[in-house]
């Protein structure tokens, strides 16, 4: 797995094991060992990996956003007991229940509750598994990468018009990608980003609207790989700038 940035966050065990004291609640190990290694961010662009959170689902409990038979795990009532660990980027919550063996999965646009099994040994496996049986894919992201959450992060959008003069946006990302040197390319149909360790962060260009590009970087704490990391964003924003990509403020 390829990890986007060296400014990670973890969380204690001592503060994971707060939650679990208050709450009556097991949380899965191997979330437990993903937040003490990791701590949060975003799995492959589409689950947000989050601290556990008991208040997130208090509310929904008014709703009826999803079916309540029994046979169904929870009841309604019991949505307000259940700690909320993640969420995906189409509004999904990955949620426990101290009644239930396994991961809850609350969907966004379906009113079906499922449970997914947590006995694997990489949290990272149980969200390629949710993935591949939600959405019904053959394989998960590949390669995988996460993205931590932390303060540094900066970020440039950019508007592109190539279009207008003849270059398309998968055009401007093969030459970018020609241009420099990077350490993971991802490029699908929908996107291409295009990731550097040394900025910390990656250009990411937006293939469906084939307007919109971004570039994320962090600002490093050591002074010469600081010095080092904004020489090379200086260099992508004007390779950019002269391909047809205006700045957005």
């Amino acid at each position: 797995m390829y990890i986007v940035s060296r400014m990670l966050k973890p969380v204690s065990h001592q503060e994971l094991e707060r939650v679990q004291q208050a709450q009556s609640v097991r949380l899965p190990s191997a979330y437990q060992r993903w937040m003490q290694q990791y701590g949060e961010g975003t799995y492959s662009g589409w689950m947000n990996i989050q601290r556990p959170d008991p208040e997130v689902l208090k509310s929904f409990a008014e709703y009826d956003l999803w079916e309540h038979t029994d046979e169904t795990v929870i009841s309604q009532r019991q949505l307000e007991e259940c700690i909320s660990i993640g969420s995906s980027v189409d509004g999904d919550f990955l949620v426990v229940h101290a009644d239930v063996e396994g991961l809850i999965w609350l969907p966004r646009h379906d009113d079906q509750i499922t449970v997914w099994p947590s006995n694997e040994v990489s949290f990272a496996d149980i969200l390629d598994h949710i993935y591949c049986g939600y959405y019904h894919r053959d394989e998960s992201f590949r390669p995988a990468y996460f993205e931590p959450w932390n303060e540094e992060r900066q970020h440039f959008f950019y508007h592109f018009t190539g279009k207008e003069d003849g270059i398309s946006m998968k055009e401007l990302a093969n030459l970018c990608q020609s241009h420099f040197s990077w350490d993971l390319v991802i490029d699908n149909e929908y996107t291409c980003k295009l990731f550097s360790a040394m900025i910390g962060g990656y250009v990411r260009f937006n293939m469906a609207s084939e307007r919109e590009i971004v570039l994320f970087y962090e600002v490093n704490n050591h002074p010469t790989e600081a010095q080092e990391a904004q020489k090379q964003v200086r260099t992508i924003q004007q390779f950019l700038q002269a391909h047809h990509c205006t700045a957005l403020k």
